[in-house]
């Protein structure tokens, strides 16, 4: 099955973490949303890794996998590996 990042703003806490984890999602990188020379700041851009049959369907199974929090997100978008 085809890989994809999918990428998007927010914040994510341990549980997030474990929710992904179980379903075979995995957490590839946070940086955050915006530079202001040293300051770092803004809410974070996550990266992901799923494996899913299109782009659609893998923003979906990341959304799924934080429900109930998926609302909190924002941004979302994926791109194949």
């Amino acid at each position: 099955m085809p890989r994809f990042h999918v990428r998007f703003k927010g914040m994510l806490f341990k549980a997030h973490f474990k929710r992904m984890s179980t379903v075979g999602i995995d957490f590839k990188s946070s940086e955050p949303g915006m530079q202001i020379g040293p300051i770092k700041t803004g809410e974070p851009i996550n990266t992901v890794v799923v494996a899913a049959a299109s782009e659609e369907v893998a923003v979906q199974a990341v959304k799924r996998a934080l429900v109930p929090d998926d609302v909190n997100f924002t941004a979302w978008e994926a791109s194949a590996i």
